[in-house]
């Protein structure tokens, strides 16, 4: 089956090396930190080169740098409201208001 080319592709990779106690590192099978890096394949449909990759350091991060590297290649990730508008959701354009917690 042919890969589709129409998607926008992120990857996510968890880093995978341990330091055992004597200093070299070890990769134990189907482990990985929590911690890694994310890049978005470039894409000749879409105009998106490919770019510098961006790191996290736990999950907690990882949508806001999903956020950072989306920005980073002016992708908008988007949903559509109730009336059919779309809203930006992550990347370029959001937030596009401010929460004011009223």
């Amino acid at each position: 089956m042919a890969e589709s080319k129409k998607g926008i592709f992120v990857t996510i990779r968890f880093w995978t090396d341990f330091a055992k106690e004597d200093g070299s590192l070890v990769v134990i099978p189907k482990r990985a930190w929590a911690a890694g890096s994310l890049y978005v394949r470039a894409s000749e449909l879409h105009g998106i080169k490919s770019g510098k990759s961006v790191m996290f350091n736990n999950l907690e991060e990882l949508m806001v740098k999903l956020g950072e590297l989306l920005k980073q290649h002016d992708i908008s990730l988007v949903i559509r409201d109730e009336e059919g508008n779309l809203l930006p959701r992550l990347g370029r354009s959001y937030p596009k208001w401010t929460w004011t917690g009223t």
